[in-house]
């Protein structure tokens, strides 16, 4: 009993400070974006452009349940969380240009030199592009208002989709952490990250119903994560039946933590 209590207590000492750490770099992170505001134009900024431009050009396509695919709903407030859900798997590859661009700088060296856990570097990025996606989401919530999306459920609807937009941001920048450290530089990176994001942003219900899209498009639809993610947040402004949907980005974000994140620590300490 006594080594058993012996062992624990390094174990939780060791989480600790790899918590601890994580919480240092996430700062470090973040002060470094208040230092450089220019690097927020495009989290921030753009899909606020994206999302004016969007619904302004798309917007008034279609009549309350035609287009939508969902009676009593306006294409408008079928297309927003689409949009949502799209500059988020947009703004994702940020996350592993940042680690290339760490890496490329000389700082993974420096973290090297210093007793911080290997695993706080990576979890440190996720920090601190999660106040990102929340900031994001919040921003793109509040001016989506007067462009027609109305959020049935108040503010308790408001913080769960800004939740659920945060927790799927998180899940695709994690791939792209792997990914990234895959490719190993930085350039070709920023030509190659983008276009999964693309590709499963516009291969869902993100803009139009599943049956709208080609017939060879619609079983990739239908299992995409963005389908998902976006029917999670149209149910939670509505009011709708969330099972389906919640469990489906549940399995989702599961799996992109799990999977790409093992394989992103591992790339990350064989590199570093």
């Amino acid at each position: 009993m006594t080594i058993a209590i012996a062992t624990e207590a390094p174990t939780a000492a060791i989480r600790l400070r790899a918590v601890r750490d994580s919480g240092l770099i996430a700062g470090r992170n973040l002060r470094v974006l208040r230092k450089n505001p220019g690097r927020m134009l495009y989290p921030l900024v753009q899909p606020l452009i994206l999302l004016v431009m969007q619904v302004s050009v798309f917007g008034n396509l279609a009549l309350a349940g035609h287009a939508s695919g969902t009676v009593g709903m306006s294409y408008r407030e079928f297309l927003i969380p689409g949009i949502i859900i799209q500059n988020a798997a947009l703004t994702a590859p940020t996350t592993g240009l940042a680690l290339l661009r760490d890496a490329g700088s000389g700082l993974a060296d420096r973290f090297r030199s210093l007793p911080v856990s290997r695993a706080a570097v990576l979890a440190g990025r996720l920090g601190s592009d999660a106040v990102v996606f929340t900031v994001q989401a919040m921003l793109l919530l509040l001016v989506a208002a007067p462009l027609g999306f109305r959020v049935h459920t108040g503010l308790p609807g408001m913080l769960a989709i800004t939740g659920v937009t945060v927790v799927f941001g998180l899940s695709v920048a994690v791939l792209s952490a792997w990914l990234a450290l895959l490719i190993n530089d930085a350039e070709t990176a920023e030509r190659t990250l983008y276009f999964p994001a693309i590709a499963i942003a516009f291969i869902s219900s993100a803009f139009v119903p599943v049956g709208y899209l080609a017939g060879w498009m619609q079983p990739i639809a239908r299992v995409n994560p963005v389908t998902a993610a976006a029917a999670v947040i149209r149910s939670m402004a509505t009011g709708g039946g969330l099972a389906v949907p919640l469990l489906e980005l549940a399995c989702w974000g599961v799996f992109l933590f799990l999977v790409p994140g093992f394989l992103a620590a591992r790339r990350w300490q064989s590199q570093n």
